[in-house]
């Protein structure tokens, strides 16, 4: 048996489509929060991947009820108001864990690709995982002005669960500059893709079914703004940011099987949900 991939998708979230295809000149609070002008639904997802000998590990960690109950209260004032309108999935992370046959107090491993609230929330539902995340990332969540970089600080763990991964110490692997091997066997690695965040990481998941899946993340909000090398409005580091477009873009054409999800591209993440339905 090989290592197989399954996607939660545990919620929704309009946003302006400005906000994810950038635009010249400048969104005020108000178009943000008030979502005016034209918007996007974007997904929110986590990702379980079931490893034969490693067993589950989980790819992000979706919403605790307490943000579908009020995104504000879980999420605080300035991140809950950019999450403002979220709508999340009738059936909680933790409960769709459960209906994959996963107890979230047995996993073991979980892997954030980074930090932001969107993907943080459910953290609190894996009582016993290690979590996978980057140093810079963790130091930029726990720093000075986390909060208006989009971080939650309740929902973090305590820094004794956490395994900071340090991609200095990474390798190269086909045209990711420094990728990490996760579970020693190649087929779950770590890619350092920073820029939307200081230490964004994406996944790279070689499938029994699939072949290779990239769990994308936030490295680049959709394919489109892979296609196209379109910018967002926001981006922690232009720099980092298009360098690891570039190593995306060049994987994506040396690899036209391999299937690409970004986290919040409306339609890419129902490739994998088709494949595990049909």
């Amino acid at each position: 048996m090989g290592v197989e991939l399954e996607v939660l998708h545990v919620g929704d979230v309009p946003t302006p489509k400005v906000w994810i295809f950038g635009a010249h000149g400048r969104l005020g609070l108000a178009e943000l929060v008030m979502k005016r002008g034209d918007t996007v639904t974007i997904p929110l997802l986590a990702w379980l991947i079931r490893h034969p000998d490693a067993g589950p590990i989980v790819v992000d960690t979706g919403l605790h009820p307490d943000a579908a109950r009020s995104v504000r209260d879980d999420y605080g004032r300035v991140s809950g108001l950019i999450f403002g309108g979220l709508r999340a999935d009738p059936r909680p992370f933790a409960d769709q864990l459960t209906d994959l046959g996963v107890d979230p107090a047995e996993v073991q491993l979980a892997v954030m690709t980074h930090l932001h609230a969107d993907h943080t929330s459910g953290m609190r539902l894996l009582p016993n995982a290690e979590f996978a995340i980057t140093r810079e990332e963790w130091a930029a969540a726990t720093g000075r002005g986390a909060v208006l970089g989009g971080y939650v600080a309740g929902h973090l763990p305590p820094a004794a669960r956490v395994r900071q991964i340090d991609f200095s110490h990474g390798t190269g692997h086909g045209h990711f500059a420094r990728t990490i091997d996760l579970v020693g066997d190649g087929s779950v690695r770590l890619v350092s893709t920073p820029g939307h965040s200081a230490g964004h990481m994406s996944v790279l998941v070689e499938t029994a079914d699939r072949g290779e899946v990239l769990i994308v993340g936030d490295a680049v909000y959709t394919l489109e703004s892979l296609r196209e090398q379109l910018k967002p409005l926001r981006v922690a580091d232009e720099r980092r940011y298009l360098d690891s477009v570039r190593q995306l873009r060049a994987y994506a054409a040396a690899n036209p099987d391999a299937t690409l999800v970004p986290t919040h591209d409306p339609d890419a993440w129902r490739m994998i949900a088709g494949a595990l339905t049909a």
